[in-house]
């Protein structure tokens, strides 16, 4: 392979499809003209041909050796621009390559990527040297990756589209490597998705915006950068990569919950974040009862860096609780309550039951033991207790010990109720209305909103906090049920008991 006249080093985190752009742009070629000239696509193809991922994350040796021996860099410098050095360390790279080069279309597994990478207006810019004012700074090879959702240098949430053209949207997720390659005198930050205007195919104009002059960027919190910063911290291919897959594996599972549970899953976010969230999860026209749109929540990461971040942020904060196991049940409880939804869970955690780590195991031993076969009847509850162990309106000191901690922000009378309902609900597998039924609530007092988060308003983490209250307040039942009442025998005899007209004395 010939060296080329000029050549660039590559920029600090620079990816091979960012190194492309900028040195074309240093030799005015087309993209797809540095690729042929570089190994990277057949010499003798004068058609255009699309840049496969695999370049990123495995090129073959001769087609590396070739590409550096071209651009007069070492071998290390470039391997350098690929993902090469994260199999070991980023769960969704390991999954995509367990299919063998040259086996046909890469498949790439729903986490690798999220299609065209993220990126950093103010990266893009460049850091004002002579070389980055000319060419731009770098397209960064961890904005590829689906975990990746701020830029800790100036504590920003990533962009996914361009704000003027709003490409790529769903339909262009998992395009190609780079977008028009065939397109000269492009500079490396402006769009290259056709414009509203260009004609189809490869013709016609680029849109052609210029991505480092994009409006103030949203700032994530300061939990959600130090979130960040761990997350690339154990991407760091001189640590262990068992701890990282783990990690991350646990993260994209707890994810999956909380995707599959939406929109009840709602007020675990902060709250200038549900709005975007909600956008998200509107934007599909499917049902989320539909089982291919819940296994497509659970395995896919969304484009939108403020969607993504959000989501990490929740599943880190319920993977790191005290009551961590407790939170996760039961938002499982949420997500999954159909035969349907838990069979494709139960799918879900088949896939990465190898590479999660042994603690969510632990957690989720109770779900794994219900075998398929009876998973649509299993629901988290007290051991042993029935319907007619619960009073229709919770004891006081039940109420003091188990619900009164959890600071419900609601009238006491109404949380005693509700708890009264959902323990039933436990122990007879029903609805609310079947639940008051049996406790004799009339219809027009059940609590309507029970499973509803607008019911909650007032606190982020009161349906959970309810939830296991309720669920240790039924633990407590069924291990002292030789002592409780028949409820139901005292709901029975005093049915049609009223006060006599005449009555007198009573106060």
């Amino acid at each position: 392979m010939r060296p080329l006249p000029r050549s660039l080093d590559p920029l600090p985190g620079e990816s091979l499809p960012g190194y492309v752009l900028r040195l074309a742009h240093r030799l005015d070629l087309a993209p797809s003209d540095v690729a042929r000239r570089t190994g990277l696509l057949p010499a003798a193809s004068q058609r255009l041909v699309r840049l496969s991922y695999q370049l990123l994350i495995n090129p073959a040796p001769n087609t590396l050796a070739g590409f550096a021996a071209s651009t007069r860099l070492s071998h290390e410098e470039a391997a350098a621009l690929t993902l090469t050095d994260l199999r070991d360390h980023y769960p969704p790279l390991a999954l995509s390559l367990q299919q063998p080069r040259g086996a046909g279309h890469l498949r790439l597994d729903h986490w690798l990527f999220t299609g065209f990478p993220r990126y950093c207006p103010q990266c893009l810019a460049g850091d004002g040297s002579v070389i980055q004012q000319a060419h731009g700074g770098p397209w960064k090879k961890e904005w590829h990756l689906a975990v990746v959702f701020a830029c800790l240098e100036h504590e920003c949430f990533l962009k996914h589209q361009c704000p003027t053209c709003h490409l790529p949207d769903r339909r262009a997720a998992g395009g190609p490597l780079l977008i028009r390659p065939g397109a000269r005198r492009l500079h490396p930050a402006q769009c290259r998705f056709p414009g509203p205007d260009s004609g189809r195919g490869t013709q016609g104009k680029a849109c052609g915006t210029r991505l480092d002059h994009t409006e103030t960027p949203i700032r994530p919190s300061r939990k959600l950068l130090d979130i960040q910063r761990d997350i690339l911290g154990e991407l760091d291919p001189a640590l262990p990569g068992t701890l990282t897959t783990e990690s991350l594996t646990d993260l994209r599972m707890v994810m999956g919950f909380i995707a599959a549970s939406w929109p009840r899953s709602r007020y675990l976010l902060d709250a200038d974040l549900v709005d975007a969230v909600n956008a998200y999860f509107q934007a599909s026209k499917k049902s989320p009862a539909d089982r291919h749109y819940r296994v497509s929540l659970m395995n896919t990461a969304p484009a939108d860096a403020v969607v993504c971040g959000a989501l990490i942020g929740v599943a880190d904060s319920l993977l790191f609780a005290t009551n961590s196991r407790q939170r996760i049940m039961s938002l499982f409880e949420v997500s999954f309550d159909t035969h349907d939804s838990r069979m494709s869970w139960f799918r879900f955690y088949d896939r990465h039951k190898n590479t999660c780590s042994q603690q969510l195991r632990e957690i989720l031993k109770p779900l794994v033991n219900a075998t398929p076969a009876t998973a649509d009847r299993f629901v988290p509850r007290g051991p042993g207790f029935a319907p007619h162990h619960v009073p229709a309106f919770l004891e006081q000191d039940w109420h003091e010990r188990f619900i009164r901690p959890a600071c419900i922000p609601l009238d006491e009378r109404l949380v005693r109720r509700c708890a009264a309902i959902q323990l039933v609900r436990r122990a007879a597998h029903c609805d609310i209305r079947e639940a008051a039924l049996l406790l004799g609530i009339p219809v027009d007092k059940v609590p309507r909103g029970i499973d509803d988060d607008r019911f909650w308003i007032g606190a982020k983490d009161a349906p959970t906090d309810f939830r296991i209250a309720v669920d240790e307040l039924g633990l407590h039942l069924g291990e002292n049920i030789d002592q409780l009442p028949d409820y139901q025998r005292r709901r029975d005899v005093l049915r049609n008991w009223v006060l006599p007209p005449q009555a007198t004395g009573w106060k």
